[in-house]
């Protein structure tokens, strides 16, 4: 697209999103990726960027090193005019955007801003690699940083694909978010309504959104930075495949057998899974309290009644699947999580892990844990780290006295957040 042509509107009449691409090399082939998710897409060099066309803009795209921009470096510009890097120049643009020199109030509307690099194992080093997105996204004021060499792991979507979702959800955020709009954040959410629903909602509460003044004075920036950065990369009121597996008693790939399935299990299971905006961004998610319920109706079903009791869980999702299911050997699952915050696709007992306590992980998160083996010896001290004080000292007195400690487990089927029945 030129930059003097008219943004293309929707089938519903609505202008589609416009992603404005920044970079000192031509980007033309992946702004037609961009189109080929449905967006409008313009790639340009940076001095070729107007303030017309940033006015249009829904997403933008900056490359971090613009060695190609030979003006920014013009002796005649005085020092604290010049932008040395495409972070400064992302920070330049925000201002510009949500017009915070002229002192004209918050913006209209949303705008989010990502750095796409080739550089971003560079620029996060020292930085855990599976948290290192998200990390460097909230360090320097961006709603995500992409590598430009990222390869998409079996059914995930590609980076075109991922832009294209936050282009999306950056447009379709509320505009308003006053005291009489109701609840839009959950509108956002595209909440089902569901006899569960009541719990979902407040299970969104106990992670403590930005959805009133804060919402409002960013026109929902706050809110879609808070679901990226506080609740898509942790176990919250959404969870993935891996915590869903093991709230059902089943191995990671028994849920894979049953995703791919159109069993009862996998019908019950599709009315819980998260349709809203980014929904699959960071990979599949559902609701915790929708895999709750569908925990406790198939209990019903079969007969049985101890919602704690992973045997019987396991016992009836096979019923409802119509075949026997590879179950977890194990009775108290958690996550394990290593020292680059990347978690092991089968769980493990939280009577042989440790808790763990990263930077940056929420409190309404459920915790990470880390299996004792790796820490006996102290050989990685990066992960050893990041062991709860208590559980440190602990297994400290354990290598002494050649006892076992044994955590206290949590709740079976992963519904920390929820509400007794």
């Amino acid at each position: 697209m030129q930059a003097d042509q008219q943004v293309p509107a929707t089938p519903d009449g609505a202008q589609a999103p416009l992603v404005v691409i920044i970079d000192d090399e031509d980007q033309l082939a992946f702004a037609e990726l961009l189109q080929d998710e449905g967006l409008d897409a313009i790639s340009l060099h940076p001095d070729d960027l107007d303030g017309d066309i940033l006015a249009k803009a829904t997403t933008v795209i900056v490359d971090q090193y613009l060695d190609n921009w030979s003006s920014r470096s013009r002796s005649s510009i005085p020092f604290a005019m010049k932008i040395p890097d495409g972070l400064s120049l992302a920070s330049v643009l925000r201002s510009h955007v949500e017009a915070s020199g002229d002192r004209k109030g918050p913006p209209a509307s949303a705008v989010s801003f990502v750095l796409r690099t080739g550089e971003a194992e560079k620029i996060g080093a020292g930085l855990p690699r599976a948290a290192r997105e998200y990390l460097l996204a909230g360090q320097y004021n961006l709603e995500w940083v992409f590598d430009k060499g990222y390869l998409p792991e079996a059914g995930k979507p590609s980076s075109a694909a991922r832009i294209a979702q936050l282009a999306i959800a950056t447009a379709s955020l509320p505009s308003d978010w006053g005291p009489e709009s109701g609840d839009p954040g959950a509108r956002w959410l595209r909440l089902p309504q569901s006899d569960w629903a009541e719990d979902a909602r407040w299970q969104v509460e106990q992670c403590r959104p930005p959805q009133h003044v804060v919402a409002q004075r960013t026109a929902g920036r706050a809110w879609l930075r808070w679901f990226l950065h506080r609740i898509l990369p942790f176990p919250t009121f959404l969870i993935d495949g891996r915590k869903v597996a093991a709230s059902l008693g089943l191995t990671t790939s028994a849920l894979e057998e049953v995703l791919q399935s159109d069993s009862e299990l996998k019908r019950k299971l599709d009315e819980a899974l998260y349709q809203g905006p980014l929904n699959t961004f960071m990979g599949l998610r559902w609701w915790r309290a929708g895999v709750g319920h569908v925990i406790n109706e198939m209990l019903q079903e079969c007969g049985l009644e101890d919602e704690l009791d992973l045997a019987s869980i396991g016992f009836a999702a096979s019923s409802l699947h119509g075949s026997a299911l590879p179950r977890l050997n194990i009775d108290d699952p958690v996550l394990e999580l290593s020292a680059d915050y990347s978690v092991s696709a089968d769980p493990i007992s939280a009577s042989d892990a440790v808790r763990l306590q990263p930077d940056d992980w929420p409190p309404y998160a459920d915790e990470p844990w880390a299996h004792r083996k790796h820490l006996e010896s102290e050989a990685d001290p990066d992960l050893m780290a990041l062991v709860v004080s208590m559980d440190r000292w602990h297994l400290r007195g354990a290598r002494a006295s050649d006892e076992t400690v044994r955590p206290e487990p949590p709740m079976a089927h992963g519904n920390e957040l929820g509400r007794s029945e």
